[in-house]
């Protein structure tokens, strides 16, 4: 070695090894590839923090954050001196405020058995909640956040009200974002907040497999989660934005399949084959699955189809 060399390039630091000397414990170990332990990203009780040894990712269940060794470090380090954004903190607020008033609502359960959402596991993970109304905006006042704060954040109007009145919510957590799907308005069906909707939902968890299945709604994931299928994301959409599309993209040996919604208008199978183009122009492998017409994915197992017949889709999946 000559003079003035550094020495040996390190190797890089595991996820695990990173997260041990910050001061993180594992409180479950299979002896396989993953632990489990407390998150590091917010509070909770339970251990719902999954590190997987051999992939190098991570996922925690309970704020829906995942992802690998560079996400983590962003989330972690950041601007230390600061505390974490105002937002962030609103949001995850908003969240567990609107989660709790899920089993306090019968109509709202009784909406999501409807639509065959039924799994408890399901609905924690993705951390199903249910605006009842008229009470956001006096518990968020009650933990110092302004009323201008709401009203700039798209939370509430400018009369106080609740923008998600009657909405079964879907934290974006990623995004600082909020999905909501009313139970009584038929012509104002879906609401987001202003801003970006983030990337894939469920890609945190999808992006080490070796296959994503790409639905358009947060029921379909949903139902694909129920029936087994955990490397289901959803677009939020048909048209997918800059980000999406950039994660599917992303190097090494995965099929993308396309489950957008069998449309009566052909919009949901035209929608499938421009992206299906676009992703083969990028050197990536995808296939188009054909369900039944006026069907998706959680409208097809509500119809009684079974896990069976899905895998059966997936296997006449065509280019």
């Amino acid at each position: 070695m000559k003079l003035g060399d550094s020495g040996p390039l390190r190797p890089p630091i595991s996820l695990l090894d990173y997260l041990q000397q910050h001061g993180w414990k594992v409180v479950r170990d299979s002896g396989r590839e993953e632990v489990a332990g407390l998150c590091p990203l917010h509070s909770e009780t339970r251990p719902s923090f999954y590190v997987n040894r051999r992939k190098q990712v991570f996922y925690c269940h309970g704020c829906g954050r995942g992802g690998g060794l560079a996400r983590l470090r962003r989330w972690l380090e950041g601007p230390r001196a600061e505390p974490r954004p105002v937002a962030e903190n609103l949001m995850e607020q908003t969240y567990r405020f609107y989660q709790w008033h899920l089993p306090h609502s019968q109509e709202a359960r009784t909406y999501l058995a409807a639509r065959g959402i039924h799994d408890c596991q399901v609905i924690e993970r993705m951390r199903i909640g249910y605006a009842p109304g008229a009470c956001l905006r006096g518990y968020l006042t009650r933990l110092g956040y302004g009323r201008q704060t709401l009203l700039e954040r798209g939370l509430t109007d400018p009369q106080g009200r609740d923008a998600f009145f009657r909405c079964l919510t879907f934290p974006l957590s990623e995004a600082a974002n909020l999905y909501g799907r009313s139970l009584g308005q038929p012509l104002c069906r879906h609401r987001f907040l202003p801003g970006s909707k983030g990337g894939l939902y469920g890609w945190s968890q999808a992006m080490a497999s070796p296959r994503v299945i790409v639905v358009e709604g947060l029921f379909d994931v949903a139902a694909l989660w129920q029936a087994g299928w955990d490397e289901a994301v959803a677009a939020l959409g048909s048209h997918l934005n800059h980000e999406q599309l950039a994660e599917l993209c992303q190097t090494g040996p995965r099929v993308t399949y396309i489950c957008f919604d069998a449309d009566r208008n052909g919009s949901g199978q035209r929608a499938a084959r421009h992206l299906s183009i676009q992703l083969h122009h990028a050197g990536v492998e995808a296939l188009r699955v054909e369900l039944p017409l006026g069907c998706d994915p959680a409208r097809f197992f509500l119809s009684s189809a079974s896990p069976g017949d899905f895998q059966r889709c997936l296997d006449r999946a065509r280019p």
